[in-house]
């Protein structure tokens, strides 16, 4: 950012543009870990109800931790 933009962004608010980034950043990373929790969870109750075996639910645990390493990746990088 140019030192006018940044003088506009603080007269807008009062928070550094280098905060903000860091708070979108944190509330991404936690969202997709619940996102995480969710799947690994769901794919557990089917393994316990019987409709997914256990390769099944290797599967998924290993595409979910690709899927958060990759979005990880992108977006901190």
């Amino acid at each position: 950012m140019t030192p006018e933009q940044i003088s506009a962004f603080l007269a807008g608010s009062s928070a550094k543009p280098a905060d903000v980034n860091l708070l979108f950043l944190g509330l991404l990373c936690a969202a997709l870990f619940l996102w995480a929790a969710w799947v690994c969870m769901r794919g557990y109750k089917a393994f316990a109800a019987g409709a997914v075996s256990l390769r099944q639910l290797g599967g998924i645990a290993a595409r979910t931790v690709l899927l958060l390493l990759v979005s990880f990746w992108l977006v901190l990088s």
